[in-house]
């Protein structure tokens, strides 16, 4: 493996636990700035406003809030008086007890509310500073392969065939082919335009049709050009540099990306233990080099890897559009956590789909190194996840104070002070323990 430089590995880790301070304690603030301004609003004295977990780190006190900023950056809260069982006085006009069931479901919702909006404000954002995506969706809409039984080998579609018009509108690349793609539904016909050795050939279907196999089956023509290098991995250690455009491996001709991997796979042992090097054959700013490298096998994926990506380049958006495509985005990802937590509560998820301080100070660490627009990507899913989590019934979250709501609602009276303080204190025994384990998890991450 390659070694890290002492000064770069302390930078990378400087770097990294101060960006995940800076955006998990701006994140928290919003959540908490929530609670505070609806308090405020229906006159529920705050007596505490904090950043963070004791010890208490710097604050100060105005009027009758003490204002701080404590040591342990995993978390905030707001204290509003009379929120305590001890405290409760139904005839106090500033205290928290006093105010109707609607009002305290309104202190309690805006916190993740103010979560779930700052999501649909950061991820409009990330299509406006603009977004990678795949180098070859600008290239010509060449199919490199058909896949037996789809849809295309159906029509009589070819490998080599380039796609010139859909429906008679002209397509110059495969942006332009998934965008008049984008536009049909299941009841319209379908005409596909090919030119196939140097002559125009007319193909007719239905969307219906396309429906009916589930998917097109064709596979895009994407030039063997590196686009990006995993950190550690085989490619890394050989070697190769973004840009270098693959010409043989294995002393096996590369005309297409697809080609990298099913040829990595053919020259390996079936039993991982011993993998074999590979020659690479290559080309980097005009001249030809040869490298050697050895693929390394990953367990989870069963398959042995070199560590590349495909060329990426950078779209932007303008306002209305990226508004859109935002909040396309954070509904599907809401709609996404939700079936990852049925999954999880059914049996069916995996805990290491689960991530906790580590990781997520990790993520965000390499956000911040890899531009504006991962970061806000990553503050957006951050602050969602933040939201939707603090509304899930549980005891010492905002969802379980607003689930106590309900019963008290529908028993038309609050439960005992008692009973109150024995499943808060439950629940955060809960999230203690969630904690731990998440945190042992990431840490056994790493380590393997």
């Amino acid at each position: 493996s390659i070694s890290t430089p002492p000064l770069a590995g302390n930078n990378f880790m400087i770097t990294t636990v101060l960006s995940f301070i800076v955006v998990l304690g701006f994140l928290i603030f919003i959540h908490e700035l929530g609670h505070y301004l609806a308090a405020r609003h229906v006159n529920v004295r705050v007596e505490t406003f904090s950043i963070g977990f004791p010890p208490k780190m710097t604050g100060f006190r105005r009027g009758n809030t003490d204002y701080q900023i404590c040591w342990i950056p995993l978390g905030g809260y707001v204290r509003l008086f009379g929120q305590n069982v001890m405290d409760e006085d139904a005839n106090d006009p500033e205290n928290y007890a006093s105010k109707t069931v609607w009002q305290r479901f309104y202190i309690l919702v805006a916190g993740p509310a103010m979560n779930l909006v700052f999501a649909f404000i950061f991820m409009p954002l990330v299509y406006l500073v603009g977004v990678d995506a795949p180098a070859y969706l600008s290239a010509p809409p060449v199919v490199q392969q058909v896949k037996v039984e789809s849809f295309a080998a159906s029509v009589g579609l070819q490998a080599g065939d380039e796609v010139i018009a859909v429906n008679g509108r002209e397509v110059r690349n495969w942006r332009g082919l998934q965008s008049e793609w984008g536009t049909l539904t299941p009841a319209d016909s379908l005409s596909l335009t090919v030119l196939r050795s140097g002559r125009e050939v007319e193909v007719q279907s239905t969307m219906r049709e396309v429906q009916n196999y589930g998917e097109v089956g064709w596979v895009p023509h994407i030039p063997a050009v590196i686009g990006v290098i995993s950190s550690g991995s085989a490619a890394e250690e050989a070697g190769l540099e973004i840009g270098d455009r693959i010409m043989r491996l294995g002393g096996e001709d590369v005309g297409d990306w697809s080609d990298i991997s099913r040829l990595v796979q053919q020259s390996q042992p079936l039993a991982p233990a011993n993998p074999i090097p590979m020659t690479v054959e290559l080309v980097r700013n005009g001249q030809t080099k040869l490298l050697e490298l050895t693929p390394k096998y990953e367990p989870e994926v069963g398959r042995y890897l070199l560590g590349l990506q495909v060329g990426t380049e950078r779209e932007t958006y303008a306002l209305g559009e990226a508004i859109g495509l935002g909040a396309e985005r954070v509904i599907f990802m809401t709609q996404t956590t939700f079936n990852f937590l049925g999954q999880m509560l059914s049996g069916q998820g995996s805990t290491d789909d689960l991530g906790g301080p580590i990781r997520i100070g990790m993520f965000i660490g390499d956000a911040v190194r890899s531009g504006v627009g991962e970061l806000f990507f990553l503050i957006a899913v951050i602050s969602l996840q933040l939201g939707i989590f603090n509304l899930l019934p549980i005891p010492a979250l905002d969802g379980g104070h607003i689930f106590f709501l309900l019963v008290e609602k529908i028993k038309g009276g609050p439960l005992s002070a008692a009973t109150r303080e024995r499943t808060q204190m439950l629940g955060f025994s809960v999230l203690l323990l969630l904690m731990v384990f998440v945190t042992y998890h990431d840490i056994l991450s790493i380590a393997t």
